[in-house]
């Protein structure tokens, strides 16, 4: 998806606006979260909202790979489950930036109670340069996997008790 997303994603109007106008202050336009909806369409430029928003979430990663490509994750969770054919790209501000979004393609899949990380790489080139910044809200991917972390090490440790046991034993029947 990171090929397509370089290619199909569309800038909006009012997001390329609202970045121009914060550059001409010495500011930065700030991405800071990712939506997603229902809606499958080939965006123009427009568009002002996803056409059938579901869910919208602060950016839980990012990376700057150089020549103006920006990786980013999101994670959608929660009760919700729907078809995702849309994807948004929103400035702190709450104005949509950009669109992502194939006709008649469904991008992807979200279940009821499950998590979707996902990664998207942004080419921001029809941007002016230095002129926009993305921040990663609260949650991080690194505070994500906690739970999965402390689970590995817990298992480790008990792992790691069973051969201490194993050892003693055969101490105890080495010595007798």
């Amino acid at each position: 998806m990171t090929d397509d997303i370089t290619r199909l994603v569309r800038f909006t109007s009012k997001g390329l606006d609202e970045v121009l106008q914060a550059k001409n202050q010495g500011l930065k336009g700030e991405i800071t979260h990712i939506g997603a909806g229902t809606g499958r369409y080939h965006p123009d430029g427009s568009e002002i909202a996803l056409r059938d928003e579901r869910q919208r979430v602060a950016i839980v990663d990012y990376e700057d790979l150089g020549n103006r490509q920006l990786r980013m994750a999101a994670l959608f969770d929660g009760e919700g489950e729907y078809e995702i054919g849309e994807f948004g790209f929103y400035l702190a501000s709450g104005t949509l930036l950009a669109v992502y979004s194939v006709a008649g393609k469904l991008l992807t899949y979200k279940a009821a109670a499950a998590r979707v990380l996902q990664k998207f790489t942004l080419d921001i080139a029809p941007l002016p340069a230095d002129s926009v910044t993305i921040v990663v809200g609260d949650e991080n991917l690194n505070i994500l996997i906690a739970e999965e972390l402390a689970a590995v090490a817990t298992a480790n440790i008990d792992n790691m008790a069973r051969h201490l046991g194993v050892l003693f034993r055969v101490i105890t029947l080495e010595f007798k």
